[in-house]
């Protein structure tokens, strides 16, 4: 078998408690001819003294820091690491989950054996404590035409895979595509459904668990906040961008009420009082150029947004909102 090199990107943030479970695991690999680059996103705690400790132990581990001119963010940290990295192949893996001892091994066996396909995926289990590990039986599986695998990266509520499930050639991806730098949220669909549009890579789904998501109520919660909010809305132009940029005339129009429902769940969720508003209306100008807004689409979007931000969760903010999703449902 041919060993080529895996390059692993990690970006991170106030990690210091958690990143040696992943560092560990990928020093615990089978496979060795890997470079891991963990990129430090300004953490202020002892985050980068760890990084930089694994690193003296091990040089196949670089200890990186975004640099001072570019944005902060994990899709700026990825960008940088993707600069630097030397691998045939490249993993973007998350500083807090977990790789199997034969992640790798198995990862390069299968582009041994599948070597016409750009990128793999495989599948991700979870766990709440060390050593409690889940495979879902649900786990999701897709394989499906690249157009189709758009439309599911759109419109499901669970993501054909995340950003740590593929392994990706790097000659597919270096120099070729990135993260979006501007968004925070949206990251893994918003790159995904660039990476299958514009260079419609061939790739295969293979229904092995080789990683572990960290199911961790704190980073699930750092959105349930004004400022979380604030973040997701903040988002909404630029992934409906790349949204209709992926989409030809036929799909919008297929895909037009399910869209618009979409956005008008993401506005009655996330645009509470206080939420600045710019972003939205912008984005609502997006969709009308690229599908149109009836009438009374525009009636109900607008008295959505004025019930929210007069009303929202005062005496019958709920009958009347309920009703207003119960209208747009049955209009679209």
């Amino acid at each position: 078998m041919s060993t080529p090199l895996v390059s692993i990107i990690i970006p991170t943030f106030n990690r210091a408690s958690i990143i040696n479970d992943t560092l560990d695991s990928i020093l615990d690999q089978t496979y060795s001819n890997w470079e891991c680059l963990v990129v430090d996103d300004g953490s202020t705690d002892e985050t980068k003294k760890v990084i930089h400790n694994y690193a003296l132990k091990d040089p196949r581990i670089s200890a990186l820091e975004r640099p001072p001119e570019k944005s902060k963010g994990a899709n700026s940290c990825r960008n940088y690491g993707l600069s630097l990295a030397k691998g045939d192949y490249v993993i973007f893996f998350d500083s807090d989950d977990i790789m199997v001892m034969t992640c790798l091994e198995k990862r390069v066996e299968a582009f041994n054996k599948y070597e016409n396909k750009d990128f793999l995926v495989f599948s991700m289990g979870i766990f709440k404590k060390k050593y409690a590990y889940e495979i879902p039986p649900n786990r999701k599986v897709v394989n499906l035409p690249l157009d189709k695998t758009i439309e599911d990266f759109i419109l499901s509520v669970a993501l054909p895979w995340n950003v740590c499930r593929p392994i990706f050639k790097m000659s597919l991806i270096q120099n070729k595509i990135g993260f979006n730098e501007k968004i925070h949220n949206f990251q893994d669909d918003e790159f995904h459904i660039r990476l299958l549009s514009e260079l419609k890579p061939d790739y295969l789904s293979i229904d092995i668990t080789d990683c572990y998501y960290r199911y961790d109520e704190v980073s699930l919660n750092k959105y349930e906040s004004l400022s979380g909010y604030q973040n997701i809305v903040n988002c909404f132009n630029e992934y409906y961008t790349t949204v209709f940029k992926a989409l030809n005339e036929e799909q919008k129009q297929k895909l037009n009420k399910q869209l618009k429902r979409k956005f008008f769940n993401q506005i009655s969720f996330y645009v509470i009082p206080k939420i600045n508003r710019e972003v939205l209306f912008e984005t609502i100008k997006l969709f009308d150029e690229k599908i149109g807004f009836t009438f009374k689409e525009k009636l109900i979007f607008n008295l959505v947004l004025f019930l929210n931000k007069y009303y929202y969760q005062k005496k019958g903010y709920y009958l009347v909102s309920k009703q207003l999703k119960k209208t747009i449902n049955n209009n679209l």
